[in-house]
């Protein structure tokens, strides 16, 4: 019988097999603001500043709450240790909310100070949000309960299809497979709870983040999609803000110094594993929607 873990309950599981920390992300979490810790290397305007980090903090592995010795939960990741690092090298702080995926879009829209991480950019959201450059490569995973893994789109005919409402991966199986029998719901737990109560055939989600869910929960089976079927629709991931948001700019500087010197990469191999690195060609992380960019 297949034991069920939801987002949050996994990651106990996480934190007890975490790889040793490498270079450029040792020591990664936020709590209450991190602390700003080497002089600024770009965009010395931001330094002192307090913004607010927003988004889902059971979206491993780009978010999750990790038990400390203490007995305490911090939100770490591979998105808070790029953050951390951010803000170390610019000089400014910030705070972690955790919201689900629909009311991070709002408060990053209604906030000049707030950012949101792991967000793919589109023309549509571009009309009200700014992007830094792609600071990661995801893979469109398939999560099924048992039978063989789904790695192409045709593979997916006759199914029924969970996503997390208004994510990439919805858009793009919208697009593709307009007649498809999709579910949304808020948030990715309810949607591994649908496939593994067997109510659902397919759950839709971000490769990583369905890895760590298959290595949680007995029976489930992972399959990533080619690139070649997804790239038209799911873009790099990219610190997202409010469109005219000041600071976007150099933290956009910042990751690509980062892509460059490798940090990114340490950080990539720790939280994700070496097959999601960039590998010294980050040609596909394009360019910041930041007008005069």
């Amino acid at each position: 019988m297949a034991r069920s873990v939801s987002r949050r309950d996994f990651l106990g599981l996480l934190a007890g097999t975490a790889m040793v920390a490498v270079s450029g992300c040792a020591g990664s979490g936020a709590d209450k603001g991190s602390a700003a810790g080497s002089a600024a290397v770009a965009g010395d305007d931001i330094k002192g500043t307090k913004l607010t980090f927003v988004g889902d903090d059971a979206f491993a592995p780009y978010r999750y709450l990790e038990t400390q010795s203490d007995g305490k939960q911090k939100v770490v990741g591979l998105d808070i240790a790029i953050a951390d690092e951010m803000a170390s090298r610019l000089g400014f702080s910030y705070d972690f909310e955790p919201q689900d995926f629909a009311a991070t879009l709002a408060s990053v829209q209604s906030d000049d100070k707030a950012f949101t991480m792991a967000m793919s950019s589109n023309e549509e959201r571009e009309q009200t949000y700014d992007f830094t450059r792609g600071y990661y490569q995801p893979l469109v995973g398939v999560l099924t309960l048992g039978g063989d893994p789904v790695k192409r789109v045709e593979d997916l005919a006759g199914k029924s299809i969970a996503c997390t409402t208004g994510t990439v991966q919805n858009k793009f199986i919208a697009k593709v497979m307009p007649d498809a029998d999709i579910h949304t719901y808020d948030g990715g737990d309810q949607c591994l709870q649908e496939v593994l109560a067997g109510r659902i055939d397919a759950y839709l989600c971000d490769g990583a983040e369905g890895q760590s869910m298959r290595d949680a929960n007995e029976g489930l089976v992972l399959g990533l999609l080619d690139r070649s079927e997804t790239s038209d629709h799911v873009g790099v991931y990219r610190l997202m803000a409010k469109k005219g948001a000041g600071f976007v700019a150099a933290l956009d500087e910042c990751i690509g110094e980062m892509l460059e010197d490798g940090t990114i990469d340490d950080c990539i191999k720790q939280y994700v594993g070496a097959d999601f690195m960039w590998n010294g060609d980050y040609s596909a992380s394009g360019t910041s929607t930041v007008a005069g960019k």
